[in-house]
């Protein structure tokens, strides 16, 4: 997995772009990078679908970030192991506090974003106040009810137009959104979604699995429900379960299994066809192998749930 520092690909005088492509990637993946002042930089990435982007992204510890969507999907997974997912035209902020963050572009999707990146130095004190309060410490995200710029903003933002009054006028329009999302910050200071992304995809797959436990189920239904692939599905569940998908479906069932062999007086057979598993051997095997003894001995009750 490659690790990318971007400001290592920033220019360093202002009105100074640059096009930053990777060895061995699609040309139609890139970033075109502008610094608008000496902590001020605006950036537009463009990642083809025609393969699967996993990378490492770092930026300084004094970054704040400011994304949009434009078109195609990324997750974003920070050094906890939280998801969190840049698509449909959102907005969001971002303070990486200088950790590693996993990006991920799935084959076929493609994405593209607008990224206004500014120094925390710059901002007055009562703001750094603000941030703080509402995202404390380091890898924080925030997903943001501001809408992508419009088309008109997004032209003249992205021009090629580097004289000093277009500067100027880029500077006020990066620093106008930025304010517009410390806006929202303070008007909400309580709608931190540090976490939100994969507990949400999590519960909500994890319910799914559980409807389903009696089904024969295979990972390309479970990719369509998620809307990723399972190599990212994987990666989430790990992060947040310590098991795979399918460990987390087999969890389920067994535990489904325990509580009606302890709760009722159904067959084994039939508690194995309700639970997904082939037979009552089959069954059988696998509740030794998870609580250490036999269904019948767990049903008498010589032995208690760990």
């Amino acid at each position: 997995m490659n690790l990318i520092e971007p400001h290592r690909f920033t220019p360093f005088e202002a009105g100074r772009t640059t096009l930053v492509t990777l060895p061995g990637v699609p040309r139609k993946t890139h970033v075109d990078v502008l610094r608008i002042s000496e902590g001020l930089v605006l950036a537009h990435s463009h990642f083809s679908p025609s393969i699967r982007h996993d990378d490492d992204i770092r930026r300084p510890e004094e970054q704040l970030i400011l994304a949009f969507n434009l078109s195609g999907r990324m997750l974003l997974v920070d050094p906890r192991g939280a998801a969190h997912e840049i698509t449909g035209g959102q907005g969001w902020i971002i303070r990486s506090g200088g950790k590693r963050l996993q990006r991920i572009v799935e084959k076929g999707e493609g994405c593209s974003n607008l990224v206004i990146a500014l120094a925390l130095s710059r901002l007055a004190p009562a703001l750094g106040a603000l941030l703080d309060f509402a995202l404390p410490g380091s890898a924080c995200f925030r997903r943001l009810r501001l809408p992508v710029p419009g088309k008109t903003t997004l032209a003249t933002l992205l021009d090629t137009r580097t004289d000093p009054a277009a500067m100027m006028r880029k500077e006020g329009q990066c620093l106008a959104l930025l304010g517009h999302a410390l806006e929202e910050l303070a008007d909400h200071p309580d709608r931190s979604e540090t976490a939100g992304g994969t507990e949400l995809l999590v519960d909500r797959m994890t319910a799914f699995l559980s409807e389903r436990l009696a089904e024969t189920i295979t990972m390309a239904e479970i990719e369509r429900e998620a809307g990723l692939s399972h190599v990212t599905l994987n990666q989430i569940f790990r992060a947040a379960t310590g098991m795979t998908v399918f460990e987390r479906l087999r969890a389920l069932r067994l535990e489904a299994a325990e509580r009606l062999i302890r709760q009722t007086d159904r067959s084994f057979t039939k508690i194995a066809g309700d639970c997904g598993f082939s037979d009552a051997s089959h069954l059988s095997n696998a509740f030794r192998k998870r609580y250490g003894a036999t269904a019948r001995d767990w049903r008498r009750g010589a032995y208690r749930n760990p």
